[in-house]
């Protein structure tokens, strides 16, 4: 920490000024991942760069966010109206831009640890200049780069009166690396190398407390930009299919009342903290499917792991990122268990030590919840400011050295980690899975980086040194490409993310594969059980083939039901019926752009090759039909007067896609995780 009191400055040039002024012309600049990077003086300072070309500048970060894209002409008409609305007022990260079209002046280069997924797949040079880390390294990897300038959006003191008593700024979204990275630059500034640690005060961002909240003079040079704040990137809710939300049931069958949880974002996420409120606020419709889907039988070992009833003793979050499901969990009474900093008491807390109860009135009040990070939608922001300071009291944000690792020390010893921890379910998600039990969670086989490790295989590692901690792998038995379905449940693999020997608990919509322990012939029979049915003999024919499984095994019948068939014709049951919404917690599309989106959807499935194509457009042409709220629909897509042959064609498509998909509900905008 330093001694004297920070530069304060309200005009974004002159921070960067003040950083040139303390350390030269060459800066390694830390960003913290996700939302927590400082918007406007990140693009000042590589403004200054593209300008001044003996500014040598290299960003270190992850997960640049980037608006997407739209690809045709459709997707355009759909996408660039609900974007400009929900990304309108927020500004870019010219940085990010830059990089994605492979346009950074030769003086700035940009390294990630994390991709926003599939943003630069196929962008060579950040492909070349990403650094591949596990969270935990992260620390070390970025100072491994020669990192002398960190640089962090910061929530003011909501308590403070004016710039000037802002004592406090919370670290916010982002203390996951910041609380570590500070002390190692202070030592390498007093060994002799200049350093800045800056940071941008926001108010748009919310104030966090506990580890998150940092003295003003923690840093170099605060800017306060006197133009005022400016709202934060979000990720707007996805839509649930049937598929995820059946792989979020089978998760919550796994919880155990009074234990850990851990669970990233996207659907998959989203799905199991819906079941998860249906099991405990609707416990006979959540056991009834459980019963439908014959769960004991078809998964064996689900009732030991996990449990059946509503959460009495409540959950403990602890996850590298809070995503906005922690927050339902919280207002559903189900996020409740609270967990103290004494590992002496903790423990005896555990044990339903009486006199250790009594002794909670003498020691400070527990959290609930520990997060590295948070990302989210609007929704999720505004909420977070709207926590009253009781709510916000049992949130704590801290270090991912904490949530993370289990033999860290710099934020609560081992003995403390492994008392609050008990009972943990680490949920995380996969692109593929092979047979032998590898997961593939962040790149191709050719060497391309789709996301990155992150925290997946931390949370893996420590569920193998946690006493009744399980490691549980999501992904969805199948994917479509240019309009075939493939099998994510491979044989083998040219890349892994994590080993098959820290193999643990894979669910897919078919059920659950316990893999823990298991000679390797279990392991490729309990894989296989849970693939679609139409991938299954081709996979236990490689397995027979290699050895794996004994030619003399013949499937049991069940294995067969592994279809999306099944999976409609079950949760169509009248007793199932309204269960399992597209959007479980809101959404930001309107009305129409729920028609559009299905329409869009469809028509993208009825066009995935040239003959399909084809086929549609003549279809389209001839049909007659209409659907109700078509000029309006027709209008939210420019298509209501159509200019030149092409817009007419794009009309009559989707008035034809829109016949389709009349009068249906469901997963209209699902996305990648």
């Amino acid at each position: 920490m330093t001694e004297v009191a920070p530069r304060r400055v309200t005009d974004v040039d002159a921070a960067v000024q003040a950083i040139i002024d303390r350390v030269g012309n060459r800066i390694v600049l830390g960003l913290p991942l996700g939302v927590g990077k400082p918007v406007r003086l990140a693009n000042a300072l590589y403004q200054r760069a593209c300008k001044q070309a003996d500014l040598n500048l290299h960003i270190v970060t992850g997960l640049s966010l980037l608006v997407p894209k739209a690809g045709s002409s459709m997707e355009k008409r759909f996408l660039e109206p609900f974007t400009q609305r929900l990304f309108g007022n927020v500004p870019t990260l010219d940085y990010v831009r830059d990089a994605a079209s492979g346009n950074l002046p030769g003086n700035v280069k940009v390294s990630e640890f994390f991709f926003q997924a599939g943003s630069f797949v196929s962008q060579s040079q950040q492909q070349r200049d990403y650094v591949c880390s596990n969270y935990t390294h992260a620390v070390r990897d970025l100072m491994a780069q020669g990192l002398n300038v960190v640089a962090q959006m910061v929530a003011p003191d909501p308590e403070a009166v004016n710039n000037a008593d802002n004592e406090l700024l919370s670290l916010s979204s982002n203390p996951d690396l910041t609380l570590d990275l500070i002390p190692l630059l202070r030592q390498r500034e007093a060994d002799g190398t200049p350093i800045a640690l800056v940071a941008e005060i926001n108010a748009a961002l919310p104030f966090m407390g506990h580890h998150a909240a940092v003295p003003a003079e923690t840093f170099d040079v605060v800017l306060h930009d006197a133009t005022g704040a400016y709202p934060l990137f979000s990720v707007p809710q996805t839509s649930v299919s049937e598929q995820d939300h059946l792989i979020g049931f089978y998760a919550s069958t796994l919880l155990r009342d009074g234990g850990t949880l851990q669970v990233g974002i996207g659907s998959l996420g989203t799905a199991l903290v819906h079941s998860t409120i249906l099991r405990h606020s609707h416990n006979a419709d959540w056991v009834r499917l459980y019963h439908q889907l014959d769960i004991d039988r078809r998964c064996p070992g689900v009732s030991e792991c996990g449990g059946s009833g509503p959460f009495v003793k409540g959950l403990y979050g602890c996850s590298e990122m809070m995503m906005e499901g922690f927050l339902d969990l919280m207002e559903a009474g189900i996020l409740t268990r609270n967990v103290y900093e004494d590992a002496a008491l903790q423990e005896a807390i555990n044990s339903d030590d009486n006199d250790a109860l009594t002794d909670l009135s003498a020691g400070s009040p527990g959290v609930v919840m520990h997060g590295g990070f948070f990302l989210g939608s609007r929704a999720f922001y505004d909420r977070l400011h709207k926590l009253t300071p009781a709510q916000r009291e049992l949130i704590c944000m801290t270090s991912v050295n904490f949530t993370n690792d289990l033999f860290d020390h710099r934020y609560g010893n081992q003995r403390l980690k492994v008392a609050q921890r008990i009972h943990s379910r680490f949920i995380n998600t996969a692109l593929m899975h092979t047979l032998d039990g590898a997961a593939i969670s962040d790149g191709l086989q050719d060497g391309r980086v789709i996301s990155g490790v992150g925290g997946q295989y931390n949370f893996v590692a420590m569920a193998h040194e946690l006493a009744d901690a399980r490691s549980i792998v999501t992904l969805r038995s199948t994917r479509e490409k240019n309009g075939k379905v493939q099998s994510n449940i491979v044989f083998s693999y040219g890349h892994c993310t994590i080993p098959r020997h820290l193999r643990d608990i894979v669910i897919t919509e078919y059920g659950i594969a316990d893999l823990r322990g298991q000679p390797d012939e279990e392991v490729y029979r309990r894989m296989i059980a849970v693939a679609d049915a139409r991938f299954q003999p081709a996979l236990l024919a490689q397995a027979k083939e290699a050895g794996k499984i004994s030619e003399d095994f013949d499937p049991p019948e069940h294995w067969r039901e592994n279809t999306p068939d099944r999976i409609k014709h079950l949760l169509a049951q009248p007793e199932n019926e309204g269960l399992f919404p597209a959007f479980p917690f809101g959404h930001d599309f309107s009305a129409h752009e729920m028609v559009l989106a299905r329409a869009l959807k469809k028509l993208q499935g009825m066009t995935s090759t040239l003959p399909a194509r084809l086929t549609t457009l003549l279809r389209a042409i001839l049909n007659t039909r209409g659907v109700a709220d078509q000029d309006a629909l027709l209008a939210r897509m420019s298509l209501q007067a159509p200019k030149g042959i092409n817009a007419w064609i794009e009309k009559r498509m989707l008035i034809f896609a829109l016949t389709k998909t009349s009068g249906q509900g469901g997963d209209a905008t699902q996305q990648t995780d």
